[in-house]
């Protein structure tokens, strides 16, 4: 099983890149925050995979996954952070997997994730507490979402 997180920070860090990674304003003043009590694991197929933009609640990358008995909402990380992992994220895509905290957001349930796992590819956007392993990447850098 390939697994990205480490490499990849190093590289982002090495070229630079690291600046990238959030920016402006605090978005994240008031947003629900992951919870290891409410960590679950979904199974599915990826139905709509969309870009917030920075500014926003949760800006960075959003998957719709769809299983036979739900459809669930799931906040990966910032956009430049996954992008630069390089999943192969797009509507279609089936038995993936997402492990994450379930939490309520602007009334609705959204799973901010911990794990996410295509075929034998796993990224590791948090380390086991559900700290981001994106602000690793991002040295003074305000993040984009908790």
């Amino acid at each position: 099983m390939k697994i990205i997180v480490g490499s990849a920070i190093a590289l982002a860090l090495t070229l630079g890149v690291a600046p990238g990674f959030g920016g402006g304003k605090d978005p994240t003043v008031g947003l629900p925050q992951y919870n290891l009590k409410t960590e679950t694991n979904f199974v599915g197929t990826i139905a709509k995979v969309r870009e917030v933009p920075i500014g926003e609640a949760f800006a960075g990358i959003h998957v719709t996954m769809q299983s036979k008995s739900e459809t669930i909402e799931v906040y990966l990380g910032p956009a430049d952070f996954i992008k630069l992992m390089g999943m192969p994220l797009r509507p279609g895509v089936k038995d993936v997997t997402v492990i994450g905290s379930k939490v309520k957001f602007e009334g609705s349930d959204l799973v901010l994730a911990r794990e996410l796992r295509i075929d034998h590819t796993e990224l590791l956007l948090r380390d086991e507490k559900g700290f981001p392993n994106w602000i690793w990447a991002a040295v003074g850098a305000i993040p984009t979402g908790f």
